[in-house]
């Protein structure tokens, strides 16, 4: 027989699980750790501009979950195509301008990654010279029981990719 004493604890507990997941995170800012050098942008970027940020072909679900690894100014150019991409509203990227990186000191990496209602990412690019790889992995952070609402492209800069290098990429 269940009694209505059993019931009081299962009741609270539900209670706890639901609330716990309801607030916001503890720490909910973004963490770079290992041998990254600055998020990038590296100033944020204007307001309206950050689609600017995604590739032109982030709208295929398929595509926007690569890794993603530039080291040369052609390959940045090419691989953004501000061009061709309009942007939302009246924020167009035609005209759009990223900050520019100098690619003889290092490599751009992007490591894609979401979450639910309020997420926070912690990034760490570690060395693995036994291997000859980075290793990329970024720690998802998130509260809340919502669809995965937020997502990020994780862009980081990191020294020169040496010749013979390969990049590793993990989302937890």
């Amino acid at each position: 027989m269940f009694r209505k004493t059993h019931l009081t604890p299962l009741i609270l507990i539900g209670l706890l699980v639901i609330h716990d997941s309801c607030i916001d995170l503890i720490d909910g800012k973004n963490h770079n750790r290992g041998i990254i050098i600055a998020e990038y942008p590296a100033n944020g970027s204007a307001s309206g501009q950050n689609m600017c940020y995604l590739p032109a072909w982030f709208g295929s679900d398929t595509l926007r979950k690569q890794d993603i690894v530039i080291d040369s100014d052609s390959a940045f150019r090419s691989f953004f195509a501000y061009q061709t991409y309009a942007g939302p509203g009246k924020n167009s990227c035609r005209s759009f301008v990223p900050e520019t990186i100098d690619f003889t000191k290092f490599t751009l990496l992007g490591n894609y990654a979401d979450g639910g209602c309020d997420v926070a990412f912690t990034r760490l690019v570690e060395p693995v010279a036994k291997h000859r790889k980075y290793v990329y992995t970024v720690k998802v952070r998130e509260s809340g029981w919502c669809k995965k609402l937020v997502f990020s492209m994780n862009w980081v800069l990191v020294p020169k990719l040496p010749p013979g290098y390969t990049v590793e990429f993990k989302v937890k």
